[in-house]
C-alpha cells in the first residue's frame, strides 16, 4: 500500500484528473457560489463552538468498542488538533486541486493505520450530525440555516466519497501485491520442489511428468525425441579419495558444462547421483548423438580445477530415440541400456540403443 507520508500526486497517481473532480462536484451540486456559504458556516457555526463540537463528536465516537480498541491517549490528542485544523478549514476551497489531495491524503493514512472504511464512514456522519446540531442552535433564520446545512452535507458527502474511494484503490492495490507475492511464492516454491538443490538442474520429480508430456506429444505429432542418459566415470573414486564437498563441487560443474554444451530448449536433469538425463524434442538422433559428443568433450577435454586440485573428469553416455509404443520407463531403460554399453565398451564414449556400434 501506497506510504501516504510520502510526497506524491494522490489525483494524478489514482486517475482523479480535472475531469472526474468536476463531475464529483456537479453530482454533489457543489459550485463555487458555495463558497461564501463555507464563509459563514465557519465564522459563525464552527470556529466560535470548534472545542464542543470536538468533545461531543469524540464522546459519541468512543461509545463505539472498535473505536476505543484503535483509539489511545496520544493518539486521541493529535486527532483532536487535526479536527481542530480540519473544522477551521471546512470546506474551504472544495473546488481546487489541493483540496482533493489533502482528502486523499488523509484517508490514505486512516486505510494505512488500519481503521476500517465503516468505521470512518460512520465517523463522519456523527461529525455531520454535530455539526447541524451547532447550524440549528447558532443560526436563528431558517433559511440561513437550510442553506448552512446543505452546504455541510454536500461537504460531508464529499469528503466521505473521496474517503471511500482512495480506500478501495488502496485495498485493490494491496490485494494486487498480496496476489503478485503469492504468485512469486508459489512460483518460487515450485522451483524449489523441482529443482535439484546441489546443481540447480531439474530434479527427477519435475522432470519425469515433462518428460512423459514430450514423449506424448512426439508420438502424437510424429516428430522425433530423444533421451540421453549420463553418467561420470569413476566418480565414486572422487568422492572416496578427496571427499564429498570436492566431488559435490564436480556435479555442479558437470550441471554446468551440460547446460553450455546443449541448447536452451533442452530440458537437462539430475537423474540421481551422478547420473543426468537429457530430453532433446523434436531431434533427430544424429543431432542427439552430435550433442552428447559436445557434452562428452565438454567434461572430458578441460580439467575440473577445484580446491587446488586438477581432476580429469569422463562421463559415458548412452542415446535412445523414442519410437512408437515407448513409455517413459521403456525409453529410459532403453537410454539406460546403452549407457551400461558405454561403459562396457571402456567408458568416456557415446553409445546408442539397438546401435552396436559406439562411437
Amino acid at each position: 500500500m501506497q506510504n501516504p507520508e510520502a510526497p506524491t500526486h494522490y489525483c494524478e497517481i489514482y486517475g482523479f484528473d480535472a475531469d472526474w473532480r468536476r463531475a464529483r462536484l456537479a453530482l454533489l451540486d457543489l459550485t463555487t457560489q458555495d463558497a461564501q456559504l463555507g464563509e459563514r458556516l465557519r465564522a459563525d457555526v464552527l470556529m466560535p463552538n470548534v472545542g464542543a463540537i470536538i468533545e461531543a463528536f469524540y464522546g459519541k465516537l468512543l461509545a463505539d468498542p472498535e473505536a476505543r480498541r484503535i483509539l489511545d491517549a496520544a493518539s486521541l490528542t493529535n486527532l483532536k488538533h487535526s479536527m481542530r485544523e480540519y473544522l477551521a478549514h471546512y470546506g474551504e476551497g472544495y473546488c481546487d486541486l489541493v483540496y482533493f489531495e489533502d482528502r486523499l491524503r488523509i484517508g490514505l493514512v486512516h486505510a494505512w493505520v488500519g481503521v476500517p472504511l465503516s468505521l470512518y464512514l460512520c465517523a463522519c456522519q456523527v461529525l455531520q450530525v454535530e455539526i447541524n446540531n451547532y447550524i440549528d442552535s447558532s443560526i436563528d433564520a431558517a433559511a440561513q440555516r437550510r442553506g448552512l446545512s446543505m452546504f455541510a452535507f454536500k461537504i460531508g458527502a464529499l469528503d466521505a466519497s473521496l474517503a471511500g474511494e482512495i480506500y478501495h484503490i488502496a485495498q485493490m492495490r494491496h490485494l494486487e501485491t498480496s496476489v503478485t507475492r503469492l504468485r512469486d511464492e508459489r512460483s518460487r516454491l515450485r522451483y524449489e520442489v523441482g529443482t535439484d538443490a546441489l546443481t540447480g538442474l531439474a530434479n527427477r520429480a519435475s522432470l519425469l511428468p515433462e518428460l512423459a508430456q514430450a514423449l506424448a506429444s512426439a508420438l502424437r505429432m510424429g516428430k522425433p525425441l530423444c533421451v540421453i542418459m549420463s553418467d561420470l566415470d569413476f566418480f565414486k573414486a572422487v568422492n572416496d579419495t578427496h571427499g564429498h564437498l570436492v566431488g559435490d563441487q564436480v556435479l555442479r560443474d558437470t550441471a554446468a558444462r551440460m547446460g553450455s554444451a546443449t541448447r536452451d530448449f533442452d530440458l537437462i536433469g539430475r537423474y540421481g547421483g551422478e547420473e543426468f538425463i537429457a530430453v532433446l524434442q523434436d531431434t533427430s538422433l544424429e543431432v542427439a548423438r552430435q550433442i552428447a559428443e559436445r557434452v562428452r568433450r565438454r567434461i572430458g577435454d578441460h580439467p575440473f580445477n577445484i580446491a587446488n586440485l586438477s581432476l580429469n573428469i569422463s562421463i559415458s553416455q548412452g542415446i535412445a530415440l523414442a519410437r512408437d509404443g515407448d513409455s517413459v520407463n521403456s525409453l529410459i531403460a532403453r537410454a539406460d541400456t546403452a549407457l551400461y554399453a558405454a561403459k562396457q565398451a571402456g567408458r568416456n564414449c557415446v553409445s546408442v540403443a539397438d546401435d552396436p556400434g559406439r562411437d
